[in-house]
């Protein structure tokens, strides 16, 4: 069992979690029906800010909720050729244009692992990933109807942490995930799937 300045430190007991960090996404291109466009996120990370508050059900495993909130930038190019993107005849950015949009999630957590010192866990998430206000990067003017879309999605995860004490832990979590974006209006043959990896780090407290 790891020692720490000469005490032994104890499996935290169940209870209540409350964890803060940030995650780094790299997000496949996603197609849009609402504003005949393709969102491409390219190939670095987009940072969003998350927390979670979980119930420990006993020493190694916990179940809770999780959301996150960050801008993001996005480009933008016409999901068809020809066809101008936000569906109207408007020339804000009807050819393509770099873009910003929030990027919420909110996900229901399971929680494996722990213990004292260093230690391996695993995560699953299930839950809604929201894209809202697509505005223009340059004059945040509002992209099509300038709605949320609303996306299932689900991540599984894997990583290590490390105990300070048996009510704060340091965690780095690998996740892998899918989601979901609405086929309305899509081009037929056209994916409505995407798919994200992320890169989690927490601060963990017991309440």
């Amino acid at each position: 069992m790891a020692q720490i300045r000469g005490g032994s430190l104890k499996a935290p007991s169940p209870g209540w979690w409350f964890s803060g960090g940030a995650s780094a996404a790299v997000i496949n291109n996603i197609s849009d029906g609402a504003t005949q466009s393709v969102w491409k996120f390219g190939s670095d990370p987009r940072w969003q800010m998350r927390m979670s508050l979980e119930k420990g059900i006993d020493e190694y495993t916990t179940m809770g909720v999780a959301v996150g909130y960050g801008p993001v930038d996005v480009t933008l190019s016409p999901l068809v050729p020809g066809t101008p993107i936000g569906g109207s005849d408007s020339d804000i950015c009807s050819t393509g244009c770099s873009a910003e949009t929030e990027l919420w999630s909110a996900m229901a957590q399971f929680r494996s692992g722990g213990g004292p010192g260093f230690h391996t866990l695993f995560e699953a998430q299930g839950g809604v990933v929201l894209f809202r206000n697509l505005r223009t990067r340059d004059t945040h003017e509002a992209i099509g109807a300038g709605g949320i879309s609303h996306d299932l999605a689900g991540t599984l995860g894997a990583g290590f942490g490390y105990t300070l004490s048996p009510g704060f832990a340091v965690t780095i979590v690998q996740d892998f995930g899918m989601g979901w974006h609405s086929g309305a209006n899509l081009p037929d043959g056209t994916g409505r799937t995407w798919r994200m990896r992320a890169t989690r780090a927490s601060l963990r407290f017991a309440l």
